[in-house]
């Protein structure tokens, strides 16, 4: 998870991982120079699964992801901003589509909140894109980066991870030169 003065939302995108009903996951709270309550807050959960890291100076999204994937361990990955949440299935829900092992990426539609309401309705509602499918999302790019979850030896085998001069949507990179030589799985459902 990536913080960079995030106290207002960082309670509810933390407990949305601590609510995941596959429980086998750990999380790697970068924190970007943040100058508010971020470190108090993320603090106050008591979680051996949960890890601080305080970035020795302020970068780039795609470079503190990078950094922040140098100290996790686990089989996957998965992507948490601090004004993001997850639903409680969703890391239930996606794990079981690796059983493929060609599949080196597996993303969800997610829910859009309309302006900060409580009036939420799924982004996409046609049928999402999957497979080998590297046209697809040059045509019509629907993945959010909140939902990838991804194998950890495909992530590895790309040799750079998020490409650090790209300032936007650095996950779009990452999902075409990944489904290069990886499949791509999809949960129609909201995760």
């Amino acid at each position: 998870m990536n913080c960079y003065n995030g106290e207002e939302f960082l309670q509810e995108a933390l407990e949305s991982v601590q609510a995941q009903t596959y429980k086998n996951w750990e999380l790697i709270f970068w924190d970007n120079q943040s100058s508010d309550k971020s470190e108090e807050i993320f603090k106050n959960y008591s979680d051996p699964r949960c890890k601080y890291f305080f970035a020795p100076k302020h970068t780039l999204l795609s470079e503190a992801r990078n950094c922040a994937i140098e100290y996790s361990t686990g089989e996957f990955l998965a992507f948490l901003d601090v004004d993001d949440w997850w639903a409680p299935e969703k890391l239930e829900k996606q794990i079981p589509l690796f059983d493929d092992q060609e599949v080196g990426l597996v993303y969800a539609n997610y829910w859009y909140v309309l302006n900060g309401k409580n009036i939420k309705y799924p982004l996409y509602r046609k049928k999402l894109p999957k497979g080998w499918c590297i046209d697809a999302p040059l045509r019509y790019y629907c993945v959010g980066l909140l939902t990838i979850l991804v194998r950890r030896t495909a992530f590895d085998a790309l040799n750079s991870g998020f490409n650090p001069k790209y300032h936007a949507i650095e996950d779009f990179d990452f999902v075409i030169k990944l489904n290069k030589s990886w499949k791509i799985e999809c949960v129609h459902t909201p995760l």
